[in-house]
């Protein structure tokens, strides 16, 4: 096998479906087979991957609840992961979104789709961890930005706690700050986030949004919504301009 092909993790238990993305991707990406979650994270143990493809309906636990854990592992914070699967109703993407997944494809798909899919998700994804982002690290009142790690940790130097933001979490956050203080309407942040001509619902970067504001805790209200408009990203303070979520110590 020639070592310039890239690794790929398919947790996929139809055969007929593994035989068809082997196909698919042959050539451009050695496939690693595993048809539950308990396969998947052996073999996520095992080696790295450039690239994981999910089916939402696994035997025994769910793709969504997989796809969860693995959106925690910080060393697949900058891995595609991406759903290949018969579940096709809006509710399905918005929850296979929420649950930290890059892209959502509905079987049958197209091989051709399934190839510039990965391909537009694997080039923004080098484009955001890339060298000239890389050197960004800042803070916002009481958030510190570390961008070529796509971190974000709340506190003071030295104290500080990582959010342990999911991949687009961290996108739609990073967007925010570097736009403010514009309002960005749901539509651009889609685009910007997940990409041109894909499945996605703008009710899923309320849920993005949502599940931000959860990891944001005392910093939630530095992402304002703005009725009728969108989302913006502006520090709180207090009378005296003291940051929001600040120490009283």
């Amino acid at each position: 096998m020639s070592n310039t092909l890239g690794q790929a993790l398919l947790i996929e238990d139809a055969p007929e479906f593994q035989l068809l993305v082997r196909s698919t991707l042959r050539g451009e990406f050695e496939i690693t087979c595993a048809v539950d979650a308990e396969q998947a994270l052996a073999a996520l143990a095992a080696r790295s991957y450039d690239l994981i493809l999910i089916d939402v309906g696994l035997p025994g636990r769910d793709g969504l609840s997989l796809c969860e854990e693995l959106r925690r592992d910080p060393r697949l914070k900058n891995i595609p992961i991406m759903f290949v699967t018969g579940r096709n109703e809006t509710s399905d993407l918005v929850q296979g979104f929420a649950a930290g997944a890059d892209d959502y494809i509905f079987k049958p798909f197209h091989p051709d789709e399934l190839r510039a899919r990965i391909k537009a998700r694997l080039a923004r994804n080098a484009a955001t961890v890339g060298a000239g982002v890389a050197a960004d690290d800042f803070w916002k009142g009481r958030l510190h930005f570390q961008v070529g790690r796509q971190r974000v940790s709340f506190g003071e130097t030295g104290t500080e706690k990582n959010l342990f933001l999911t991949p687009n979490e961290f996108k739609i956050l990073y967007l925010l700050v570097k736009n403010d203080p514009r309002t960005l309407a749901r539509a651009e942040i889609l685009r910007e986030v997940w990409g041109e001509n894909l499945n996605v619902v703008e009710r899923t970067v309320d849920k993005h949004i949502c599940s931000l504001r959860r990891k944001l805790g005392a910093t939630a209200n530095y992402v304002v919504s703005i009725p009728g408009q969108g989302y913006a990203f502006q520090v709180q303070t207090d009378k005296n301009g003291v940051f929001a979520g600040a120490s009283n110590t």
